[in-house]
């Protein structure tokens, strides 16, 4: 059995992080046509489904910005 590659296993994990929240991900998978510059693609999600993934995503980059930024994480939410 080969062992899965970084992208690969990215795919896996956000697949089974939204599924934990009850967003189905079945499309996500790992790009690897390109060894130097692996990617991980959507392909269609729902509209309900878009939207949540709009929210964790930018979630996410909040708290991307404040651990850059030394601060505290910014409280979730609108």
């Amino acid at each position: 059995m080969n062992d899965p590659t970084p992208a690969e296993r990215v795919a896996e994990i956000l697949r089974d992080e939204f599924a934990a929240h009850g967003v189905r991900l079945p499309d996500v998978r790992a790009d690897l046509s390109d060894p130097h510059q692996p990617r991980v693609e959507l392909g269609t999600v729902p509209l309900g489904t878009g939207f949540a993934l709009l929210r964790v995503l930018t979630d996410y980059q909040r708290l991307l910005k404040a651990e850059k930024a030394g601060g505290r994480p910014p409280a979730f939410g609108p």
